[in-house]
């Protein structure tokens, strides 16, 4: 009888063992979705995917993030929606997004307002928490939790001669995002701004519904714009940060050992996407302008100053002071 039952017993246990996948049980897995605009082989993209790894490595593998690339989860707005709910965990974007529940974040699309990338990282650095995660955080449920690089942006056209002042972007549509301020700053580089979504930019293009678009040179790039376009024109007129957004709901769930270790991965890998970006912008400069495209020189001054004084004209008597204490930061 002893034999018998001992038998049974191990036949339960190899049984139960070949159910659990061949493996005993560990501890349990938390699931995080992480929307990004961009497909791989954007350095945002890229590294996020890193940032994924080394925090299932540091986690033990209890915290898993899954990347869903270019915009497949629906547009950026569609995706605060869901970070509100808590219908989504993670959102790579830009701090603009969150023009809703607070219009002033939209100073940060201004053009010609960062002197470069290390001033827009010193204003974000002194100004973030103070925009982000006070008013804008009770609002949204929206927490801001890393300041990214995303590059500089510039101009790309369909165009017979080059473009080299504002003047020369009279009459035509360039494709415009639908917050206010990046289509005042495309009416300020003296063109006409179209909306059109990002994951119809392409063919937008294609087809000339637009004849230019405004992007940094990765995205330009990665996003394959450059098939579509005669020119690239390097006005460089906005230093562009993104941001990563996080759902409240879903972080106040999170133990406060694991915030920190996402947070500090979040903080390590940043050095790694600002280098990628820079020399992205000048690698696939080089390779696009081999592949055909002209890259065109313009008068840069021209179009600041133009920029500068449409963009007075509209926003000066509402941001005047913030714009004023931005450009104070050293």
């Amino acid at each position: 009888m002893r034999r018998l039952l001992l038998c049974v017993l191990i036949v339960f246990v190899v049984a139960s063992f070949a159910v659990a996948g061949g493996r005993s049980e560990g501890p349990s897995v938390r699931e995080f979705r992480w929307y990004h605009p961009e497909p791989f082989g954007h350095p945002w993209t890229d590294v996020g995917q890193m940032i994924a790894d080394e925090v299932w490595r540091r986690s033990d593998g209890r915290l898993k993030i899954t990347l869903f690339p270019a915009g497949s989860l629906g547009t950026q707005a569609d995706a605060i929606d869901q970070l509100r709910v808590g219908s989504l965990d993670f959102l790579t974007s830009g701090p603009t997004i969150l023009n809703p529940f607070d219009e002033k974040v939209m100073v940060f699309g201004v053009p010609y307002l960062f002197r470069d990338q290390d001033h827009a990282y010193r204003v974000m650095e002194e100004l973030g928490d103070e925009l982000f995660n006070t008013h804008i955080l009770e609002e949204s449920g929206v927490r801001t939790i890393a300041l990214w690089y995303f590059g500089t942006r510039t101009l790309t056209i369909n165009a017979d001669r080059p473009i080299m002042r504002p003047s020369d972007l009279a009459g035509m549509n360039v494709r415009a995002m639908t917050i206010p301020v990046y289509s005042d700053a495309v009416a300020s580089l003296g063109a006409s701004p179209t909306p059109v979504q990002f994951t119809e930019l392409y063919m937008a293009l294609q087809t000339g519904v637009v004849q230019g678009q405004e992007n940094p040179v990765p995205t330009i790039y990665a996003q394959k714009f450059h098939e579509v376009q005669s020119q690239i024109v390097l006005t460089n007129h906005t230093v562009h940060m993104g941001s990563v957004h996080v759902s409240e709901r879903v972080w106040q769930t999170i133990s406060e050992e694991d915030r920190d270790l996402i947070l500090q991965v979040f903080e390590e890998y940043r050095p790694e996407i600002d280098r990628r970006i820079v020399e992205q912008s000048d690698q696939l400069l080089e390779e696009m302008r081999e592949a055909g495209t002209m890259i065109v020189q313009p008068d840069t001054e021209a179009f600041r100053r133009h920029s500068e004084a449409h963009m007075q004209r509209i926003y000066g008597d509402r941001w005047g002071e913030l714009i004023a204490r931005i450009k104070a930061i050293q």
